[in-house]
């Protein structure tokens, strides 16, 4: 794996293929006709952005501030009613 320096030096294409190969699907969200992928990797985040009338990925950023995942806590379902049995 890669530091987070290392993947952001890397060009648009590259960073592409690696997050596809070594990311693991966390969630997604839309907003303004955009969808936005989050991918954890391994000591960072990684949103992509696919813009789907150009059916193409616009975007990519990497992170590792847990500020930059309030997006997508609205979608998280915590279900912890097996704990009251």
């Amino acid at each position: 794996m890669i530091t987070i320096d290392d993947f952001q030096t890397l060009p648009f294409e590259r960073q592409c293929d690696y997050v596809s190969i070594f990311g693991d699907y966390l969630a997604h969200r839309s907003d303004g006709g955009l969808k936005f992928y989050l991918y954890h990797m391994e000591g960072f985040y990684v949103e992509v952005t696919y813009s789907p009338p150009h059916k193409r990925v616009i975007g990519i950023f990497a992170f590792h501030e847990i500020m930059e995942l309030t997006p997508y806590l609205d979608d998280i379902d915590v279900n912890i009613s097996f704990l009251s049995n």
